[in-house]
This record gives structure tokens, C-alpha cells and sequence, in this order.
């Protein structure tokens, strides 16, 4: 049986999963740009206003230097009022290092000793500036900076400006600045951690709610089945009953015409060849007259297995007065039982296709009903109820208030042949049966049927 609850659990938590990995990555995208470009505005203005500051000394710091080649020392002394402006610049500033190349991607001074000398003209950033770009990039804590080749402590954005007289001079050199951006990187992961923390939980929230949906849904659907099944169960025995009956049917008419009618027509003809075999005109006459009586038994036979098959009072004076006759009848067979009748409905408010149904019923549990001597009261109720029409039968005691209603389906078969016929109708017919048993005996049977939707019989036949 398919599991919906498991499947959808596990497919809506990974699918949860997914986003928030792709929130993650989609706001840390975001927030890298939006520090590159603030940072980078503020970092060239800081540059440019550095260099038009230092930029006599710097230039004649490059042109000292400009003749050391790759794998040279590369210590010189910076000239003094290159090493205050750089010092000034440094003091109080965001700036945490600064490097300068020659025109070859040689180090010749960076406020990291250890990196003077370095040979770097393969270095992306100073090929862009050498060739008159700009070039900056974000580098985090611990990760690789694939300009310098080196693992950079702090969070830091680089910045690579060419180093020229004037925008149509020749690049003398490259000036690098690397600018502190902790204070920013931080702030960001604090919203990014904020955002994801309250995504995560408005996805958790909605992944309950929506497990809980599902599983309400679950329990429906479940419920749903075990009606079908339970239906299904209900309409094979039923299917197999309906048969039984169909067949006990027609033996019991054809008994009927075979012991009965043909018997008294066999009576007929015999008296019929017997008075013509006498010719004495009193024995005419007895002959005649003893034929009437066979003939009067033989008509009434016909009429109570006509009756049987479909009641005429039905079609000539309708159901309601049919059931009062039923009820007459069934009291003088048993004396002792008193049928209580409450219709409170009219003729016109039973649609004719559910008439016969309703009386195949009724006949049904008074056969049923009068195999059992200790009942002294049956009640019959027809009633209208919103928009269905119920009937109900019960052979409690006035006393026995007490009743426990049983699914049909946990009801003992033994016990569920008393009302076979009836259960059989009704779930042919459309309608709802359900039945109560009492503490102190007998049994509430309560049909109903839908009067909102038209009545569309499933093959009843009038034959029963």
C-alpha cells in the first residue's frame, strides 16, 4: 500500500533542504557583490587621493627601481617622504597593507617584508593594471588568494591601480592596497545567519503544517478505503444473498403453482370429466356445484401469488394504504403483536420507484420478525427527515432504552440474517442502512435514502 504520509515527509524535507541551500548560496552571491562594490568605490577614492598625495615620490621610487628583474634583491630604501605619506596613510585608516610593483611584476616594497622580491607579473591583478585597468577583488578568512599565491588572515578587499604622471603618460608601475573589511563581512554573515535562522523556521513551520495536512488528508483517504472495502465486503455478500433469494424465489413459486394451482386444476377437470360421464340431471348438478368451490380456491391462489410478486393496491391505491393493509393482516396472523404505524409523510413525497423497494422491505422484516413468538410490539416509522426519507423498524421492548450500535461489518453474520433482505434493498436501491441491538433484546433497522439526488434503482427486481 502506498505510504503518502512517509513520501511526502521525506520528498518536502529534502525539497526544504534544497532551499535553503540555494537561499544560502543565492544571499552570500548577493552579499559578496554588494560588499565588492561598496568596498571598491571607497577603496579607489582612498587610492587615488593616496597617490596624488605621494605621487611625486612614488614615481621616482619606480624609476629607481625599475631595472630589478625577477629573482633580484629588491631592498631599497624608500625615500623619506614616500615612507610618511605611506605611514599617514596606514594611521587611523581601514588600509592594513600596501605593495608596490615595478613595471616587470617585481615586489619592490610591501609593508610585509617577507614579500619583497616576490615575482609576480603572472599575478591577474597586476597584469589588469599594468595594462591600465583596475582590478579588485574580496578575499575571506582563510581562503586562498589566488592573486599573491598565500593565505590571507583576515578578511581583506585588494585593489590594483596603475602608477603613471598623467592618464597619457606610460605606467610607471602598479600600486596595491589591501583594505580591511572584517567590520563588513561580519555584519553581513550576522544578517545572512539571521535571515537563514528565521527562513529556517518559517520552512519548519510550514513543513509541520503542511505534514499535518497531508497526514488529516492521510487518515481520510485511509478512512475512505476501509468504507470502500468495508462496502465492497458488504455488496459481495450481498451479491451472494440477492442470488439465494432470487433462487428461493422461484422455487417457492414454482411449488406453489405446482403443488397448489396445478393440483386444483388437475381437481377441476377430473369433476369436469366426470359429470359429462353422467348423464342423470341431479348428478349434473352436484357435479357443477362441487366444481365452484376448486375454482373459487383456484382463483384465490392465483391472486396470493400475483400478490406476491407485485401487490396491485401498490399501482390501483398507492403505498401508504398497501402498508396499512400489511399491517392489518400481519395482526390477525398474530394476535399477540401490535404493530405501532407513525407515517407522517404523503404519497406524493415517495418517489414511485422507491414504493415497491420500500414494501419488499417492510414484507422482508415482518417475515423475518414473525419467526420470533416473544414479540408483542413492532414499531413502523416513514418519516421525512431534511432531505431524506428514512424508515425505520424496531421490535423493542418499551423498556430496553438501552441500545449499542454495531458496524455492519463487525456485526456476527448469524445475527445479520434477521435483516438481510432489508440491508440488501436498501444498498441496492442507493440508500444507507445501519442497524442498533439492544441490552435487553430486539433490534433498531433504519433505512434512509437521499431525496436530493434522483432515485436510480441498481436492478432490484419486482420479482422478489
Amino acid at each position: 500500500m502506498f505510504k503518502l504520509l512517509r513520501y511526502y515527509a521525506v520528498a518536502s524535507l529534502i525539497a526544504i533542504l534544497a532551499t535553503v541551500v540555494l537561499l544560502t548560496w543565492f544571499y552570500r552571491q548577493v552579499a559578496i557583490q554588494g560588499i565588492v562594490q561598496l568596498v571598491e568605490r571607497n577603496n579607489l577614492t582612498l587610492a587615488r587621493t593616496a597617490m596624488s598625495s605621494m605621487n611625486p615620490a612614488l614615481l621616482a621610487f619606480l624609476d629607481a627601481t625599475a631595472d630589478i628583474q625577477p629573482g633580484r634583491s629588491a631592498h631599497r630604501q624608500l625615500p623619506p617622504e614616500l615612507a610618511e605619506s605611506i605611514k599617514t596613510l596606514m594611521r587611523g585608516q581601514s588600509i592594513v597593507r600596501i605593495k608596490i610593483y615595478n613595471r616587470l611584476g617585481v615586489v619592490v616594497f610591501s609593508t610585509k617584508p617577507s614579500q619583497i622580491g616576490h615575482d609576480l607579473r603572472d599575478n591577474a591583478g597586476f597584469i589588469a593594471a599594468i595594462n591600465g585597468d583596475v582590478r579588485n577583488t574580496l578575499i575571506y578568512r582563510d581562503t586562498f588568494n589566488s592573486f599573491d599565491r598565500a593565505t590571507e588572515e583576515d578578511n581583506l578587499m585588494q585593489s590594483y591601480l596603475p602608477v603613471r604622471h598623467s592618464p597619457v603618460d606610460p605606467i610607471r608601475g602598479v600600486f596595491e592596497i589591501y583594505t580591511d573589511v572584517n567590520n563588513l563581512v561580519h555584519q553581513t554573515e550576522r544578517t545572512e545567519f539571521i535571515i537563514l535562522s528565521g527562513a529556517i523556521l518559517i520552512l519548519s513551520a510550514l513543513y509541520a503544517a503542511l505534514i499535518l495536512i497531508v497526514r488529516h488528508a492521510n487518515e481520510i483517504i485511509e478512512q475512505q478505503q476501509h468504507t470502500i472495502l468495508e462496502r465492497t465486503e458488504t455488496l459481495k455478500s450481498l451479491s451472494a444473498q440477492m442470488l439465494t433469494r432470487e433462487e428461493t424465489d422461484k422455487q417457492r413459486i414454482a411449488v406453489e403453482l405446482h403443488e397448489g394451482l396445478a393440483q386444483t386444476l388437475s381437481a377441476v377437470k377430473l369433476k369436469v370429466e366426470k359429470g359429462r360421464s353422467h348423464k342423470a340431471s341431479d348428478e349434473d348438478d352436484e357435479s357443477v356445484d362441487s366444481i365452484i368451490p376448486v375454482l373459487q380456491q383456484a382463483i384465490q391462489e392465483v391472486r396470493t401469488i400475483a400478490t406476491n410478486l407485485r401487490p396491485s393496491s401498490l399501482d390501483d391505491i398507492g403505498l401508504l394504504p398497501t402498508i396499512k393493509r400489511l399491517c392489518r393482516e400481519f395482526e390477525e396472523r398474530h394476535p399477540d403483536t401490535h404493530i405501532e404505524r407513525q407515517i407522517s409523510l404523503k404519497e406524493q413525497d415517495i418517489p414511485p420507484p422507491l414504493k415497491i423497494v420500500i414494501y419488499r422491505i417492510i414484507v422482508s422484516v415482518l417475515a423475518d420478525m414473525e419467526t420470533q413468538p416473544s414479540i408483542r410490539r413492532i414499531h413502523l416509522a416513514l418519516w421525512l427527515e431534511d432531505d431524506n426519507l428514512v424508515l425505520m423498524m424496531d421490535d423493542t421492548a418499551s423498556d430496553a432504552l438501552d441500545s449499542t450500535a454495531i458496524p455492519l461489518a463487525n456485526i456476527d453474520p448469524q445475527l445479520r440474517t434477521g435483516f438481510a433482505g432489508m440491508e440488501e434493498l436498501t444498498t441496492l436501491s442507493g440508500g444507507v442502512f445501519t442497524a442498533s441491538y439492544h441490552a435487553r433484546g430486539g433490534a433498531t433497522l433504519r433505512a434512509a435514502w437521499s431525496q436530493l439526488m434522483p432515485f436510480k434503482p441498481k436492478r432490484i427486481s419486482d420479482a422478489r
